[in-house]
């Protein structure tokens, strides 16, 4: 179920077209070839999904309800003379209405909702320097709850 569940996040955030999304963290040592893993065009834009919590409801009712959160970071080129801050957070709107387009991952999940938050949540953002280029980063969450 976990494969499945990251394989459809990450194509609902592919689907955004504003980058490359991964279903894991990429690294390289090689600052280049972690460079053409995140890169478009000249710059940087896209991301990766990490499971950053997962529990168990009613585990021996007739109905078991996981819950599962992941971790969803977004990284795109900071380029002050293009604001690229106001196109930053267009891009974050443009990810999280992927997802209401989507509610229910084609049918695999019940909902997204955490609580009273539904959809994805934008935790933080903040400038970093990620393969030698200045970024924007957005750190986000998604919660999704699955029946059986």
């Amino acid at each position: 179920m976990l494969e499945q569940l990251r394989a459809a996040i990450v194509a609902v955030l592919n689907g955004a077209n504003i980058g490359t999304f991964y279903p894991k963290e990429r690294f390289s040592k090689n600052m280049n070839t972690l460079k053409d893993m995140y890169g478009q065009g000249e710059g940087i834009a896209g991301g990766y999904i990490r499971l950053k919590r997962r529990k168990r409801q009613n585990p021996y009712a007739t109905r078991t309800t996981k819950t599962y959160t992941f971790d969803v970071v977004f990284l795109q080129s900071f380029v002050d003379e293009d604001s690229s801050q106001v196109a930053f957070e267009d891009a974050i709107d443009a990810l999280d209405d992927a997802f209401a387009v989507d509610p229910l991952l084609s049918d695999l999940v019940d909902d997204l909702d955490d609580g009273d938050d539904t959809g994805l949540i934008l935790d933080d953002q903040t400038p970093v320097m990620f393969c030698g280029v200045l970024c924007h980063q957005a750190r986000m969450h998604l919660t999704v709850n699955v029946s059986s």
